[in-house]
């Protein structure tokens, strides 16, 4: 099934894990501001933004540069993305990935593609305020994005951030190319796009024994590479394991509200994924008051003088009813502008 998924890798850190999905066989295209970030990258599809050196992290000057050539670059990616899922990565830290993520999944979603956020957050204590700022603007826009697929949230704070993005893709890939051809139940391709594309946070969790129990399985889902589960209220679960007397009602009373949940049986892989999770919305706000403080802390304030308050932990500042979305300039205007 990894033909039905394509990949849009934002940014460097984006393309670091693009080039982890690139080796597994996907169809990954590479967006960047810098030609120097793309130069590392032996992939075949990278599209640069044109007039740009980088951004140094500054997200609406992504957006004034991309605002003039958003139509060819829009035509590039659909037409080298043809599919119907499209995996999103990108940081919420940095400048490109952070900025340009947001209209471009805005406009792919409207015009009926899949979006499967896949966002890398900063390790709090040693990342800069500016990219706690970049991460808190980031999330709330894309909290405000409608009909997004599952939304992984990376944790740096976790592992590595190479090990990471290494094992996100191998996790991800395991549950799109499950194999389950077992009469005690399987996990079809319907019901793996299913869980897929149900939006809220998501995350994967996977035991390196075969026979896994629930509570190792329930320990496997926390313990990962994942944001902290911050609700029990979930959508859908999804549980793979060769243990056929496992009690998957002790893993679902984990979360309160699963939806649906499917099962099957595979011969050496157990995993379980969780989606339609809330935002984790105490973590996005730490970002909101580390930057907060740190601009108070400069000479009393004033270091920063054109520097307006975050918004509180809403969504966006404007409805996406308010806009028409004929094509992807007129979002990245509205974010310039709003």
């Amino acid at each position: 099934m990894r033909e039905q998924f394509g990949v849009l890798a934002l940014g460097q850190c984006g393309g670091n894990i693009g080039k982890e999905f690139d080796d597994l066989g996907y169809t990954v295209v590479y967006v960047n501001t810098s030609k120097e970030d793309l130069s590392t990258i032996k992939g075949t599809h990278k599209i640069h933004i044109p007039g740009a050196d980088g951004v140094a992290k500054d997200r609406k000057k992504v957006l004034q540069l991309a605002s003039e050539h958003i139509g060819d670059i829009v035509d590039k990616i659909t037409t080298l993305l043809p599919q119907k899922y499209i995996i999103c990565a990108f940081s919420a830290s940095g400048g490109t990935g952070s900025g340009l993520s947001v209209p471009l999944m805005a406009y792919l979603t409207q015009i009926g593609r899949v979006c499967i956020p896949s966002i890398v957050l900063p390790n709090d204590e040693q990342e800069s305020a500016k990219a706690a700022e970049n991460s808190y603007n980031a999330c709330v826009e894309i909290m405000g994005i409608k009909n997004l697929g599952a939304t992984f949230l990376l944790d740096n704070m976790k592992y590595d951030k190479f090990a990471i993005n290494s094992r996100f893709a191998r996790e991800l890939d395991s549950f799109i190319t499950l194999k389950n051809t077992s009469m005690y139940g399987n996990i079809d391709k319907a019901e793996r796009k299913q869980v897929l594309s149900c939006p809220g946070i998501a995350v994967i969790g996977r035991s390196s024994k075969a026979k896994s129990t629930a509570p190792e399985i329930v320990e496997s889902l926390h313990n990962g590479i994942y944001a902290e589960i911050a609700s029990k209220t979930a959508y859908y679960l999804a549980i793979s394991t060769s243990n056929k007397s496992l009690d998957t009602n002790s893993i679902s009373k984990e979360f309160s509200g699963i939806y649906d949940v499917f099962s099957g049986i595979s011969e050496s892989t157990s995993m379980a994924v969780v989606t339609g999770l809330q935002w984790p919305q105490k973590r996005i706000l730490k970002f909101k008051n580390k930057f907060e403080e740190t601009v108070k802390n400069m000479n009393g304030g004033n270091f920063i003088q054109d520097f307006a308050p975050l918004e509180p932990l809403k969504g966006l500042s404007f409805t996406r009813e308010q806009v028409t979305p004929t094509n992807p300039r007129d979002l990245l205007m509205t974010l310039l502008n709003g």
